[in-house]
This record gives C-alpha cells, sequence and structure tokens, in this order.
C-alpha cells in the first residue's frame, strides 16, 4: 500500500525549504519519492502562514496538491509537476481539498470559507461560514454565497477540513461539530474528551474536577461505521462506532516520537498532529517530527510508525491513501 502526505515547517525562513511530499510504501516504511518546496513566501505567521503544502487530491489521472493559495498539478505516475494555478484572491491558507461530484473543494481556512472549483480550477462558488463563538467551542450556523472581493479575513472558525460520505459534502472548524454543507445540518457534534480519559493520559492531574475538555480538532470525517477525528490539543485520535450511538467519542493517545530534534522555537512542539486517511480497519495519522502513525481499529491499537524527519518543525499537514 502507498500514501502520499505533505508538509508544512514551522518558522522556516525566507530561502528555506518550507515543506515538502513524500510518497511512502507503507508495509516497508520505505519513501518512494519526496519532493522539496522552497517557493517563495511573505506571511509572517510562523505557525504556518503561507509555508507548505498542504491538502492532497487524488484523481484516477493526476494527483491534486494545495499550498497555501493554490494548486499544484502532478503526474498520477512519476509525481512530476504538469502544472500550478495560483489565485490569492480567492485563497488564503488553505487546508484541505476533496472531491465531490465531479468538483472540487477547498477550504479557504483564513477567509472562513469553502470554494467550489471544475477540473479546470475556475472559482464557481465561493461562500463565507458564519457562526457563533461559545465559551468553549463554536456554531456554525449559516453559509453565505458572496464575490471572492467581499471576503473577510477574521479567520474567526478555521474552516480546515471538508470531506464527502453518502453524497454529501462535510467540514467543519477548528472546535465544531461536523456539518452537512448543503443545508447546515450537524452530522456529528463538537468531541469532547471526558474527564476520566484526560486522567487516564495524564493531561487531568488526578482529583481534579474536569468533567470534559473541549479539543482543537483537524481531519474530522464520516464513514459507515466510525467518525473519526484528530484531537490535535491532547494528541490523541478520536474515534466514534457509529453502532454505540455515534457521537461518544473514544481516545486513542498518539505516541510522541522517540527521536525528535528540538529547536528553540516556540512554535513547533512535538507531537502536533494533522493528517488523517483510513484504509479498511487501518487508520494512517500525521504527527511532528513528520512521521505517519498507523491505528488498526480491530486492535484499537497504534501497529506502526514511519519516520520521515526528526526536527518537530516538520509537521504532516496533507494525507491520503494513494493505492
Amino acid at each position: 500500500m502507498k500514501i502520499i502526505c505533505t508538509t508544512v515547517v514551522r518558522a522556516a525562513k525566507q530561502g528555506d525549504i518550507h515543506g515538502g511530499l513524500y510518497v511512502i510504501d507503507v508495509d516497508s516504511s520505505e519513501i518512494l519519492h519526496y519532493a522539496p518546496y522552497d517557493k517563495e513566501f511573505v506571511n509572517d505567521n510562523e505557525r504556518g502562514g503561507e509555508r507548505g503544502l498542504r491538502g492532497i487530491c487524488v484523481l484516477p489521472d493526476r494527483i491534486i496538491v494545495a499550498d497555501s493559495a493554490g494548486f499544484i498539478e502532478l503526474d498520477i505516475e512519476d509525481y512530476s509537476i504538469i502544472d500550478t494555478h495560483q489565485n490569492q484572491e480567492v485563497f488564503k491558507s488553505i487546508h484541505e481539498i476533496c472531491y465531490h461530484q465531479g468538483y472540487l473543494w477547498a477550504t479557504s481556512t483564513a477567509y472562513d470559507a469553502i470554494v467550489k472549483m471544475d477540473l479546470q480550477f475556475n472559482v464557481l462558488g465561493f461562500w463565507e461560514i458564519l457562526g457563533e463563538n461559545k465559551p468553549d467551542h463554536k456554531i456554525l450556523t449559516e453559509k453565505k454565497r458572496i464575490d471572492p472581493s467581499e471576503k473577510s479575513e477574521n479567520d474567526n472558525y478555521h474552516i480546515n477540513s471538508i470531506c464527502t460520505y453518502g453524497g454529501q459534502l462535510l467540514f467543519s472548524g477548528l472546535i465544531t461539530g461536523l456539518y452537512d454543507f448543503d443545508d447546515m445540518s450537524v452530522n456529528c457534534p463538537m468531541p469532547y474528551l471526558s474527564g476520566n480519559i484526560l486522567k487516564e493520559f495524564g493531561i487531568a492531574k488526578p482529583g481534579t474536577k474536569v468533567t470534559k475538555a473541549a479539543t482543537f480538532i483537524h481531519n474530522f470525517y464520516e464513514y459507515d461505521d466510525y467518525f473519526l477525528a484528530n484531537f490535535t490539543t491532547f494528541s490523541t485520535l478520536g474515534v466514534a462506532r457509529k453502532q454505540l450511538g455515534g457521537v461518544a467519542f473514544d481516545a486513542a493517545l498518539i505516541p510522541r516520537s522517540k527521536n525528535a530534534k528540538f529547536c528553540v522555537d516556540d512554535i513547533a512542539v512535538n507531537n502536533w498532529n494533522r493528517g488523517l486517511a483510513r484504509s479498511g480497519d487501518l487508520v494512517f495519522i500525521g504527527s511532528s517530527p513528520a512521521r505517519i502513525l498507523v491505528y488498526d481499529l480491530n486492535l484499537a491499537e497504534f501497529i506502526k510508525e514511519i519516520e520521515l524527519e526528526q526536527d518537530i518543525r516538520h509537521c504532516i499537514h496533507g494525507l491520503e491513501v494513494l493505492e
């Protein structure tokens, strides 16, 4: 089995390599292809900004990889660049992309927007996502179709995850539930981790009165049998089995890297988890320093780690099963 992933290098400076593309053989852990990314950027947000490569969409005839403000088309066989497409008026800090009903969809995260495109990257729709701020989470209330020139740069909801399931286009923000784009209904409420889980993992100290806690969420996806999400705040994989009610999340603590190389930096952290893909009972999770963790849903345990980098600034962002 092959997977493909992208990275962002936190706090990279102008002229540095600030991301990369990897194709990996899961069985052998071999890196089959690596392409560094060093395009010029102007954003000073050390957490990421315009750095690196982002979401991935694998099509039958090509691979689409996003960067902050556009897309790179890759050959499906040798991963060479076919073409590039940039549009900074529409896209800023793209996080995830997907293919749905013949179209490409992307989260223009810094604009709190979702964008629809044809396969030639012509923009067919731009929707601002609106909502309400609550004490420990956010509620998304409506989508508003606007001209991209009317966009805001509030990044209030940090719309970062988008996927397709059962004919629906689903999306979520950093601390929101999972929403149906069509009618803005909630497919899965905002997840929380229980106090018992937090104490079990040593996140909450024994004797404290923590009953539940919200988490930053990345890659919030629905499948026939599970909801899966990266609970980034607590370095855990969130797993909710639909047979058991569908919205009660258990969590699997993601192992920390034993070979992490630290640097003097306030942004990069060990075990920042983003990027998620599934094949059968295997779930692939991206982490920092750049590595892939393989989780077996049947065994309910992590069974493999594939190390790509040791510098904690290198963070997985996009992750998909290639074949």
